[in-house]
């Protein structure tokens, strides 16, 4: 991959940051992940943000990655991030409640409410990008000026964080056969970085 366009400026939950890391210190080791995670955002594994961070430095960690260790690698390494993420969102963002509740609801009734819940905590994933969210079966989910792959050209899609987070919480939350995938992404020419989301095929 290679830069292509400017870096966004906004700030986004430091989700990305914190579940990247540690996913490169279980799969790398400690040493490795620290000496890569303060090249590209000055944090360490004992010092992570706790707080909303500029999106360069999410974008530089992920650029840190794909450049590092190649795209199949990083890919994996970013989509166990966003699953990772999924779990710290059911943790402690989504209500007990409906995670009960939504997997008995009709599906399309499911796959509004769990749409819904996707556009009230959008801020802490889509920072300073537009969001679009179109009701459907599947859903999708399109973010245009993606703050994580922006500056950065690809062959495919390269989003895998947001589409295992938005793939973990379909599993949770529509049931087993639940699933995300990136369809477009800027990283490779599309107009916008698009999701889709839904249970069975």
């Amino acid at each position: 991959m290679k830069s292509t366009a400017a870096l966004t400026t906004g700030r986004i939950g430091p989700n990305v940051i914190i579940q990247t890391a540690l996913t490169l210190r279980d799969r790398l080791g400690p040493d490795i992940a620290t000496r890569l995670l303060t090249r590209s955002t000055s944090y360490g594994l004992l010092d992570l943000p706790q707080e909303m961070v500029e999106e360069t430095k999410a974008n530089a960690l992920v650029r840190a990655v794909h450049e590092t260790y190649g795209l199949p690698f990083a890919r994996d390494v970013m989509a166990e991030s966003g699953r990772r993420t999924g779990d710290y969102l059911l943790a402690h963002r989504i209500p007990k409640p409906a995670q009960w509740l939504l997997p008995l609801l009709p599906r399309a009734m499911a796959l509004r409410v769990l749409l819904a819940a996707i556009s009230k905590h959008s801020w802490t994933f889509a920072g300073s990008a537009q969001l679009t969210v179109t009701p459907g079966d599947p859903v999708e989910i399109s973010l245009c000026h993606c703050p994580l792959c922006a500056g950065q050209r690809a062959s495919e899609p390269i989003c895998d964080f947001y589409a295992g987070t938005f793939g973990r919480l379909a599993q949770a939350l529509l049931g087993p056969d639940g699933w995300a995938e990136e369809v477009a992404c800027e990283a490779r020419g599309d107009a916008a970085c698009r999701f889709l989301m839904g249970s069975g095929r």
